[in-house]
């Protein structure tokens, strides 16, 4: 039995990383988690965002048979993946690991920007990654909490859109940074129009696409990559199961064929 790879996030951001992995590993079976009831992870504690996360890999790890789970979201990332490997039966990845090595890869003057929610930047865990690669580069931060909500309301070319990527970003800017990390899982969905604010000229790194080439070898690595396989993919989230559907199809451009919902009163049973 080809065994699945699971994915979990606050909401609708993680769907990057299925993409990438829908693209790179078609034969891979996937089982999407998002925590739509609780969403937005951003502004919570991070022993909120711990607590929220154990229950969700408590009820995968129950329900379903794993080779790995993806911490899709940078907050749960930066705040409590060291936590969930200690509670998980097999190997779980997050979308950190690989990218601040990419972003000194490509940086031409060692001016890097990072943007993502309060959570990410606060925990300065880029920061910390990338001084420890290289003490001398210049890291400029920036919390952009108003992105998850642009993005879960499918407002990624609006007018307005344009306004608020401009006020979030004008200091980044100003520091003419030359490459710029989307340390959050909905940003890529904003990557035209941050793009357009920056110019050409800054190199724009997407950790999902990192993340699932970390993925990819790992497998490879313990020889479980799936093969002939015609791919189940399974849909969960805690809220708005329709609204998740319509907005994941546009994302996935594909279609989504269910939906299930779980009652976030299981899962808080499991914290």
């Amino acid at each position: 039995m080809n065994r699945f790879i699971g994915l979990l996030d606050s909401g609708m951001g993680g769907l990057t990383v299925l993409s990438q992995i829908i693209a790179s590993l078609p034969e891979e079976n996937t089982v999407y988690f998002g925590d739509m009831g609780r969403t937005p992870y951003g502004s919570r504690s991070p022993e909120v965002i711990k607590r929220y996360s154990e229950q969700i890999v408590r009820y995968l790890i129950e329900h379903y048979d794993f080779k790995m789970i993806v911490v899709a979201c940078h907050t749960v990332s930066a705040t409590s993946l060291d936590h969930l490997s200690t509670i998980s039966p097999v190997s779980t990845v997050g979308v950190i690991e690989t990218t601040p090595e990419k972003a000194l890869e490509i940086t031409k003057t060692g001016r890097i920007g990072v943007i993502g929610t309060r959570s990410t930047i606060g925990s300065g865990v880029y920061q910390r990654r990338l001084h420890a690669l290289d003490a001398s580069v210049k890291v400029y931060s920036q919390d952009c909490p108003l992105f998850i909500h642009l993005v879960e309301e499918g407002w990624a070319k609006e007018p307005a859109t344009r306004m608020i990527v401009g006020e979030y970003l004008a200091n980044l800017k100003h520091a003419k940074i030359d490459t710029l990390i989307l340390a959050c899982t909905h940003y890529p969905i904003l990557r035209a129009t941050i793009q357009e604010y920056l110019g050409e000229e800054v190199a724009i790194i997407d950790p999902s696409a990192e993340c699932v080439n970390h993925i990819q070898a790992e497998l490879k690595k313990e020889n479980c990559l799936n093969r002939n396989n015609y791919p189940e993919r399974i849909y969960l989230v805690t809220d708005n199961p329709d609204s998740f559907r319509s907005s994941g199809e546009r994302y996935l451009d594909r279609k989504i064929h269910q939906v299930s919902l779980v009652d976030i009163g299981d899962l808080e049973r499991r914290g």
